[in-house]
């Protein structure tokens, strides 16, 4: 897991070429002017989905892994909360689906750390990271996310 300002992530284009595509995408659109759904960067490699919901609390919120895809997570507007926990061995609550690149845990808060992203802020997820994302922090908030996820 790598989190910090869209200010310092050009420096992680050397992870892959995918990565790299990835970002100059990301530092070149504007997407608070794109409507909400699924955008082709390079083909399956790397794309973006432009989503806008309530954040939850936890209890409504299961723990995710992927394995083919890294997530770039980039909050456009309001602040959502995650869950983190390295992947280890924890079992999965739902198998694993690979047209989804998908598997869902339960996890108690305790098995979890916690951190809030605010508007220019970002948080990659790789497929060694169990993440719990759309948790509200006080109160549920409206976000508008991006995730580009980067086929590694």
């Amino acid at each position: 897991m790598i989190t910090s300002t869209l200010s310092q992530l050009q420096g992680y284009k050397i992870i892959s070429p995918n990565f790299e595509k990835a970002i100059q995408y990301i530092l070149s659109t504007d997407f608070s002017a794109l409507e909400t759904g699924k955008y082709a960067i390079d083909d399956d490699n790397v794309f973006a989905i432009v989503n806008e919901y309530t954040t939850k609390p936890a209890s409504e919120c299961d723990p995710e892994s992927h394995r083919d895809y890294a997530d770039i997570q980039i909050m456009i507007a309001g602040i959502e909360r995650f869950g983190y926990a390295p992947l280890t061995d924890q079992r999965e609550t739902i198998p694993y689906d690979p047209e989804k690149d998908v598997a869902f845990y339960t996890l108690t808060p305790e098995d979890l750390s916690y951190i809030t992203l605010h508007p220019g802020e970002f948080i990659i997820f790789f497929p060694v990271d169990i993440h719990q994302p759309e948790l509200f922090t006080h109160q549920p908030d409206l976000v508008r996310k991006v995730v580009i996820k980067v086929a590694l």
